[in-house]
């Protein structure tokens, strides 16, 4: 077989080994032969790599009390990106409450509402392509910020990965 995905390649031998094991049973038991025992064909998926290309960036916004709905209109309308051939997600996240899940222990200020972006790109060169290029840390915080935005970029060490795909559309409010 000339494919080269290994697990098509793997299936196409088993189908094949079987089919030649069904073809001997059957001679062998028409000419009386003893048929001897054949064990099952395991097939195993291809070692993941040791390392990959994908990186996430991780913002931390602080927004003014009373600014949030603001914010949110900039992230979904104007912080856009326009070419997200590289982008897997990107997501605006709210912190929940740590009445409700009292096993949170990051702290935050009480002075300003924090929301913590994620983004998951396919490599690194790609983020920095459509959103590094154009960070200026020394731009003072928008309107709308209590203090400035920190950033921190990431390389997967260890991954897993569940049976849950991620979400597949926008939300209705992201441009």
């Amino acid at each position: 077989m000339s494919n080269s995905n290994p697990h098509v390649t793997a299936i196409g031998t088993a189908i094949i080994l079987s089919a030649f094991v069904g073809l001997s049973v059957k001679n062998a038991a028409a000419q009386n032969a003893v048929v001897p025992k054949v064990e099952p064909v395991v097939i195993s998926a291809p070692q993941a790599s040791a390392t990959t290309s994908t990186r996430m960036v991780a913002v931390e916004w602080r927004i003014k009390k009373g600014h949030e709905d603001e914010f949110l209109e900039y992230w979904s309308t104007r912080s856009t990106i326009p070419d997200r051939s590289g982008l897997v997600g990107e997501f605006l996240n709210r912190v929940e409450s740590r009445e409700q899940y009292p096993w949170m222990v990051w702290e935050f200020n009480e002075g300003w509402t924090t929301f913590i972006n994620i983004g998951i790109w396919r490599e690194g060169a790609d983020f920095q392509q459509q959103i590094g290029r154009f960070i200026d840390n020394s731009r003072p915080p928008l309107a709308f910020e209590a203090d400035r935005r920190r950033r921190i970029f990431l390389a997967p060490e260890r991954w897993r990965i569940g049976n849950t795909a991620l979400l597949n559309e926008d939300h209705p409010a992201v441009k």
